[in-house]
């Protein structure tokens, strides 16, 4: 008798563990599955208003972390970092944490600066994914720089800067209206 409810127990355990065992699994994979877009009126309103921001031409974008291709992610929060678009121009400066493989030199700036046109300008809207992707290349120097800013419609924005004399960067931020003050 005492060896019934001893297996009788160990089988309850064991369907109590993998229960417990496929419940986390099926909640896992609902957790980790891809957002689908349902349309929502608010997510609609937030992509026509940056749609209408980029059209403006009349943005900036501020930094609050820097992903470097060798280093951890750098907290930006207090370093001065923009990109200010106005018009067929940008003016930019982000801070640089990254190996450099040629050019600079003393007394050189630290960080990635252009002021200038933004040539080769590209801008693509995905309305599926509520983004905005702008490309456009630079020179600072003999350096050849070519900058990716996907915008996402709640204010995100990712930018990825390639070029010749350095090693690639990312940096995570927010877009805003320019203010008047802000040249």
């Amino acid at each position: 008798m005492k060896t019934e409810s001893t297996s009788t127990l160990k089988k309850v355990k064991f369907i109590l563990q993998f229960g417990s065992f496929a419940i986390g699994i099926v909640l896992m994979i609902m957790a980790c599955g891809s957002t689908k877009n349902t349309g929502n009126s608010n997510d609609l309103q937030d992509f026509e208003q940056l749609r209408e921001l980029v059209s403006s031409r009349e943005f900036e974008i501020e930094n609050d972390w820097a992903v470097p291709l060798r280093s951890p992610t750098i907290n930006l929060i207090g370093n001065s970092n923009f990109i200010r678009f106005k018009g067929d121009s940008v003016a930019l400066f982000l801070p640089y944490f990254g190996v450099r493989h040629s050019g600079g030199g003393y007394g050189t700036a630290g960080g990635i600066e252009y002021e200038g046109p933004a040539k080769e300008l590209y801008t693509s809207e995905n309305m599926a994914k509520n983004n905005i992707l702008i490309k456009f290349e630079g020179r600072q120097g003999s350096e050849h720089l070519q900058f990716i800013i996907t915008l996402f419609s709640k204010g995100n924005v990712s930018t990825s800067v390639n070029s010749s004399e350095r090693d690639p960067i990312s940096y995570w931020g927010n877009v805003r209206a320019r203010t008047a003050k802000k040249q």
